[in-house]
């Protein structure tokens, strides 16, 4: 964001989002916006550090159309969707595609908006959405480990291994996190010291016999809607189960590698 004096030759007035009333002066290529401060002081820790009391005898920043401020990597488009969040005319109906909601998501996070990011991720998560571009989103945007964990678990549980896109596309430190978890859920082996993240993935496992049990016992869950129907070597909710079950004797037994009693 550039907050020093604009040049303002071309810059016309946005068609929706001049408001009357509208007291902080955006510009976003040749488009200015002028919409309520009140928003981005509330919810942005950059916004509210930029927007910050100015030095006596200066103007403040975004209070005019001199003194507006330029999105720098920011089409207009992307701002009209991120403003829709404050301004959507349905309330409580957020109803757009997950491209919007990634845009969103995106400028949330760059700008510190912190509950736009969980609104984000929270109508995301509703939404179908190819399994390893939600990881690789999620992961851009430091989501919460909590809620890659399910995803992780499905990408695990689907029975074949990550391709070349994939890989590139998650990054080495993932690919062998979930390639190490996929070899330990189909041998039914631990994870050791050796393991890239060996508490997530013991967190992976734990979560897959979890679903692999709610199928066999026929309770609805949606954690790995994305996965074809049976793990890996193509097997039923019944062998989860019996899995499961198996892993379970092993934790009562205990094998003090504190991974729950795997071999």
């Amino acid at each position: 964001m550039t907050d020093t004096r604009t040049t303002l030759q071309g810059v016309k007035p946005h068609e929706k989002y001049h408001l009357n009333g509208g007291d902080l002066h955006i510009i976003a290529e040749d488009r200015e916006f002028c919409v309520h401060r009140y928003f981005f002081e509330r919810d942005s820790a950059k916004f509210r550090g930029l927007l910050a009391s100015p030095s006596p005898g200066q103007p403040r920043k975004g209070s005019s159309h001199l003194t507006a401020i330029k999105l720098d990597g920011v089409s207009v488009k992307e701002f009209e969707i991120f403003l829709w969040v404050f301004y959507n005319p349905t309330y409580s109906l957020y109803d757009t595609t997950v491209s919007e909601w990634s845009c969103i998501l995106h400028l949330g996070h760059e700008w510190q908006f912190a509950e736009v990011e969980k609104l984000a991720v929270r109508e995301l998560e509703k939404m179908p959405m190819p399994v390893v571009d939600r990881i690789v989103l999620y992961q851009e945007h430091n989501v919460s480990e909590d809620l890659l964990l399910p995803h992780f678990a499905t990408v695990c549980a689907r029975g074949s291994p990550l391709n070349l896109d994939e890989s590139e596309r998650l990054g080495m430190s993932t690919v062998v996190l979930l390639n190490q978890t996929m070899h330990f859920n189909y041998t039914k082996s631990s994870p050791t010291a050796k393991t890239a993240n060996t508490a997530l993935a013991v967190k992976i496992l734990a979560h897959i016999d979890e679903v692999g049990t709610a199928k066999a016992n026929g309770t609805p869950t949606s954690d790995l809607s994305n996965a074809p129907n049976g793990f890996a070597k193509g097997k039923g909710a019944s062998d989860s189960e019996s899995e499961s079950n198996k892993r379970g004797e092993k934790s009562k037994k205990g094998s003090g590698n504190g991974t729950g009693g795997r071999t």
